[in-house]
């Protein structure tokens, strides 16, 4: 019987004190066992190291100094990790116990995935829980708009990151999709499961956080073949949408 492969799991943060607990709690109390965790910090100040070091599990490394973004801070875990497969996870956020195992397994039941991923248990300020389903079928409107890929809940092979290369430090928040355009073009698909979960903290989005977002998923699409003339009507139907629930007191 063939070993069961590692799991590299990694988180990178900056002053995250406030959230990093349960993050690192929830990789130490996987039900699957061959784990690293690798921690890539942006040299915080508030104690963020000290509850990593209080909670993390045995195999765990921490890379700490100055880096240039998240996509640079998530290329240095992946350069760092030994893993059959990677799995990143935020600083606010927590895999569902058996999230890992859940991965590994279907990627056993599924030779053909390309990666695998599931559903966030999206919390919100005021208590509530919301399940943001995966769809399964994200490759219809991809090359438009970062479809319900659900990034948090992904597992990858680490030989990707050579295939493809590692996330383009040009793009500061929408990093993932461009990743995603990528493996589209080497037609590397991701096959969806409901049993895989993460939950997502409820820090939220800021207003600027998402229009910068809905700007670079614009280029991004620009870049990856889209005609610009349908990119920008595309991202502004998204804004005018997003605006317009915001109106009403509606989630986007």
């Amino acid at each position: 019987m063939n070993a069961a492969p590692l799991v590299s799991v990694i988180t990178v943060c900056f002053n995250a004190a406030d959230t990093i607990r349960r993050t690192v709690v929830s990789v130490a109390q996987q039900t699957y066992a061959p784990v690293e965790y690798i921690v890539v910090d942006g040299g915080s100040t508030d104690g963020t190291l000290d509850i990593v070091r209080q909670y993390a599990p045995p195999k765990t490394r921490v890379i700490s100094g100055p880096d240039c973004g998240i996509s640079d801070a998530f290329n240095k875990g992946v350069a760092a990790a030994k893993g059959e497969y990677i799995q990143f996870i935020n600083a606010d956020d927590a895999l569902a116990p058996d999230k890992v195992e859940r991965s590994v397994e279907l990627f056993r039941k599924r030779p053909d995935a390309g990666f695998v991923f599931g559903d966030v248990l999206k919390e919100h300020p005021d208590g509530t829980v919301e399940r943001v389903a995966g769809d399964p079928h994200y490759r219809r409107r991809l090359r438009y708009v970062m479809t319900r890929v659900n990034h948090p809940t992904m597992m990858v092979p680490r030989s990707l990151f050579g295939e493809v290369g590692g996330f383009d430090t040009v793009w500061k928040v929408a990093m993932d999709y461009d990743w995603l355009l990528r493996l589209e073009a080497r037609s590397i698909h991701g096959v969806y499961s409901p049993e895989i979960i993460v939950i997502m903290g409820a820090g939220g989005v800021s207003d600027a956080q998402r229009f910068k977002a809905f700007r670079e998923c614009r280029d991004i699409s620009i870049r990856h073949g889209l005609a610009p003339l349908s990119a920008y009507a595309y991202q502004g139907a998204r804004i005018m949408k997003h605006l317009v629930l915001r109106s009403f007191g509606r989630r986007t």
